[in-house]
C-alpha cells in the first residue's frame, strides 16, 4: 500500500482495483462514507469505466489494511479527488481484462478512460447504496458494534479541559460488581466492566486528585490573506463608507448519536472500529497511544451518525484502545450526550469587521476585512492555517483594492473541525455586508453582485436561483427573500431564502431555493440530498444553536439547553437545482449548500422587516432589539 513519504510515479492498479474469483469488481478508496454518497458515487464510476453492472461493484472505503494511504476525508474533496484516480485505475483494469492480463501494474497516465456518453450509471440520480439498510435498521453504526467477550468502558473526566489526574483513590470501583480494570495512565482515567452500567457505576465513585492548568493567554498571529496598496486612503476618501461587524458564537456538532467506538487490542495486534474521517491519522494516534507499531493496527471505519467534522478528532477511538490496552479485552466505549457537548470540540466563535468604500458610481472602491476566530481544525502553521482558518475570507467580488486580514486568538474552548470551517462565518458576514452596501448604493442587491461579477459560473448560479426563486416578487406581509452566492473549493452555489418573521420577532425560514454547479455531476441526487442537509443544518445553526461557556467549561451539555431545530422548524420547500458545467472537473458538495443560507435568510429578515441582523443565533430578543 502506498504510504506517506513514499515516493511513486504512478498509482499501481491493484491499489484501487480487484476483481474477485466471482467476478465481483472491488475499488478501494482511503475515503470514507459518513452521508455524502460517495460509495455510489465510486461505484457508479467504477462500474461505467468497467462495464459492469454496478450490482457487481463493491466500494471498499477506509480499512486501512486493504485501502492506499489517505489523509482524510474533509473539505469536500473526496469526489475532486478520489474520482479521477479510481476512474483512471479502473479503465485501465478494463484494458487489462480484455487483454486476459493480470490486473497489476502502474496506471498510465494516457490510459483512455470512457466519454461520458457511454455512461450508463454516473451523470444519472440514482439511490444511495446503502439506503435500504439505513432505513430498515439493518445498517451497523459504530455504536452497533459488538465482539465476543467484549466489555465496556467509561472515563472518569476532569473538571475543565486540560487537567492532568495527579492520583486517584478508586478501592471502591474496583470492589464494585462486573469491574474488569481500572485504568489509570496513558492520559487518562476510566474504568472497564462488563456491562456499561457497571462501568460507568464504578467511573462515578473513582476519587482522583486533578491538577487544574492556570488559564493560559495561548498564542495570537495574525496573518495578510490580501493585501493591496491603497486601501486606507481609498477608505479615508471615499465618495461613501460603510462600516459594520459580525459575531458568531461557538456552537456543537451535536451528532445525533455521541462518540463511540470499539478497540481490540491484545498481544502486538489492535483492531479499531471507529467513526472516523481519518483512518490514517487514527492508526497513528492509536499507534502512539498504546505503543505498537502503525503496521500492527487494523482501522475499519463503520458508519458514525453524524458527524460534520467532528470525527476528524478520534477522542473515544484512542481512548478505547487505551482501556482494552490495559484490560486484555475489546472495549466498547460510548460517550454521553454530557460527555459529548462539555468535551468535543467546537465550531470556533467569530467577529468579523468590515468597511467598504463606495466610489460615485454606486461601485465598490476599497475593502477592509478582518477576521478574529480561533483555530479551524487540529492546529495553525501561518503557512498553511488560511486554507481552514480563513476560508471564504477573500470575497469572489472583483473589487480593486482589499485588504484581508485573518486574527487568530485563543480561547479556552476546545476547537476543532467544523462543517466548511470558516467559510459559514466567512459568508455569512460577506454576504450580508454586500446586502448592506446594495442599499447604500440604492441598488438591487441581485444587480450590485453581478456588477461585481466577472466569473460567468458565479453569474450563472445567481441568476438562475434568483429566476426560480421569482426574485423581485413580493412575498407577503413580514416576509422577505433575500439572496446569497459564493465559491466554495471550486463549486459554484447561490442560495435564496424566504423568510417569515413574526411579531414577537421569532424567524421562520419558509422556503429556499438553491443552484449549485459542481462541475461534472456523477450522482444529480446526491448533490440535491448533501445541498438539502447542509441548508438544514445551516439553518438550525442559524436560528437556534450557541454553546454557553465560562472559564473553559462548557455549561449548556443537554438538549434541553443546546436546542438544534427540529422537524416542525423544517421549511416548506427546499428547491436544489444541480446545474454542473460537465466540462469542468468535478469538485464537492458536502460543504457548500450550507455556507450561504445564514447571509441569504439575514437579507430576507431585513427585507421583511427593515432589521439587520449581524449576530447569531438570530434569537427573537435579538431581531426585536437589532
Amino acid at each position: 500500500m502506498t504510504g506517506r513519504g513514499v515516493e511513486t510515479p504512478r498509482e499501481r492498479v491493484e491499489q484501487r482495483i480487484r476483481v474477485e474469483p466471482d467476478g465481483t469488481v472491488v475499488a478501494l478508496s482511503g475515503k470514507v462514507e459518513f452521508g455524502q454518497g460517495i460509495r455510489t458515487a465510486f461505484a457508479q464510476l467504477v462500474a461505467d469505466e468497467m462495464g459492469v453492472p454496478i450490482e457487481r461493484v463493491r466500494v471498499i472505503l477506509g480499512d486501512t489494511d486493504q485501502v492506499p494511504y489517505d489523509r482524510g476525508t474533509f473539505g469536500s474533496r473526496s469526489v475532486a479527488q478520489e474520482g479521477p484516480a479510481l476512474r483512471r485505475a479502473a479503465a485501465f483494469a478494463r484494458v487489462l481484462r480484455e487483454r486476459g492480463a493480470p490486473i497489476e501494474g502502474e496506471v498510465p497516465d494516457d490510459v483512455a478512460v470512457r466519454p461520458s456518453a457511454e455512461w450508463r450509471y454516473a451523470g444519472r440520480p440514482m439511490p444511495r447504496l446503502e439506503a435500504h439498510d439505513i432505513v430498515t435498521g439493518v445498517a451497523t453504526y459504530v455504536a452497533d458494534v459488538r465482539l465476543p467477550g467484549m466489555a465496556h468502558g467509561a472515563i472518569v473526566r476532569p473538571p475543565v479541559r486540560g487537567a492532568a489526574a495527579r492520583g486517584s483513590d478508586d478501592a471502591a470501583a474496583r470492589a464494585m460488581p462486573g469491574v474488569v480494570a481500572v485504568v489509570h495512565g496513558d492520559g487518562l482515567v476510566g474504568v472497564v466492566a462488563e456491562r456499561e452500567d457497571q462501568a460507568r457505576a464504578a467511573a462515578d465513585v473513582v476519587e482522583v486528585d486533578w491538577a487544574v492548568p492556570a488559564a493560559a493567554e495561548g498564542q495570537r498571529w495574525d496573518v495578510p490573506m490580501r493585501e493591496d496598496p491603497g486601501v486606507d486612503d481609498a477608505l479615508a476618501n471615499a465618495q461613501r463608507r460603510l462600516e459594520a461587524s459580525f459575531a458568531l458564537p461557538p456552537i456543537s456538532n451535536a451528532p445525533i448519536g455521541p462518540s463511540a467506538a470499539v478497540a481490540d487490542v491484545r498481544g502486538d495486534r489492535a483492531t479499531i472500529y471507529a467513526g472516523t474521517q481519518r483512518p490514517f491519522g487514527l492508526r497513528e494516534e492509536v499507534a502512539r497511544a498504546i505503543g505498537l507499531d502503525e503496521a500492527r493496527i487494523r482501522v475499519l471505519p463503520q458508519m458514525p451518525s453524524g458527524t460534520y467534522g467532528r470525527n476528524s478528532s478520534n477522542d473515544a477511538s484512542v481512548e478505547a484502545a487505551i482501556l482494552s490496552k490495559h484490560a486484555g479485552r475489546p472495549v466498547h466505549l460510548q460517550w454521553t450526550r454530557a460527555e459529548e457537548f462539555a468535551f468535543a470540540p467546537t465550531r470556533p466563535e467569530a467577529y468579523l469587521e468590515i468597511a467598504a468604500a463606495l466610489d460615485a458610481s454606486g461601485h465598490i472602491a476599497a475593502w477592509r476585512y478582518d477576521e478574529h476566530t480561533n483555530v479551524h481544525g487540529r492546529s495553525f502553521d501561518p503557512r498553511w492555517g488560511t486554507e481552514a482558518s480563513g476560508r471564504n475570507a477573500i470575497p469572489p467580488y472583483q473589487i480593486p483594492k482589499a485588504r484581508v486580514t485573518l486574527h487568530i486568538e485563543p480561547t479556552p474552548v476546545r476547537t476543532a473541525s467544523y462543517r466548511s470551517l470558516a467559510a459559514a462565518e466567512n459568508v455569512f458576514a460577506i454576504e450580508s455586508f454586500m446586502d448592506e452596501l446594495a442599499v447604500a448604493a440604492k441598488q438591487e442587491p441581485l444587480a450590485f453582485r453581478l456588477a461585481h461579477v466577472d466569473d460567468p459560473r458565479l453569474r450563472r448560479v445567481l441568476e438562475h436561483v434568483a429566476k426560480r426563486a421569482g426574485w423581485g416578487r413580493d412575498p407577503g406581509e413580514r416576509r422577505g427573500l433575500g439572496i446569497a452566492g459564493t465559491i466554495y473549493h471550486g463549486t459554484y452555489v447561490a442560495e435564496v431564502a424566504e423568510c417569515a418573521v413574526e411579531p414577537s420577532g421569532r424567524v421562520r425560514l419558509v422556503r429556499v431555493w438553491a443552484a449549485i454547479d459542481p462541475g461534472l455531476t456523477l450522482n444529480p441526487d446526491g448533490v440535491r440530498n448533501q445541498t438539502e442537509g447542509g441548508i438544514q443544518q445551516s439553518a438550525s445553526w442559524t436560528l437556534f444553536e450557541e454553546i454557553h461557556h465560562k472559564n473553559g467549561r462548557v455549561l449548556n451539555t443537554g438538549w434541553d439547553t443546546y436546542p438544534i431545530a427540529r422537524a416542525s422548524d423544517a421549511p416548506e420547500s427546499i428547491e436544489v437545482d444541480a446545474i454542473g458545467d460537465p466540462t469542468q472537473p468535478s469538485t464537492g458538495v458536502g460543504e457548500p449548500g450550507a455556507v450561504c443560507i445564514s447571509a441569504a435568510m439575514a437579507n430576507a429578515v431585513y427585507a421583511a422587516t427593515g432589521v439587520r441582523v449581524r449576530q447569531l443565533p438570530m434569537t427573537p430578543e435579538r431581531v426585536r432589539g437589532s
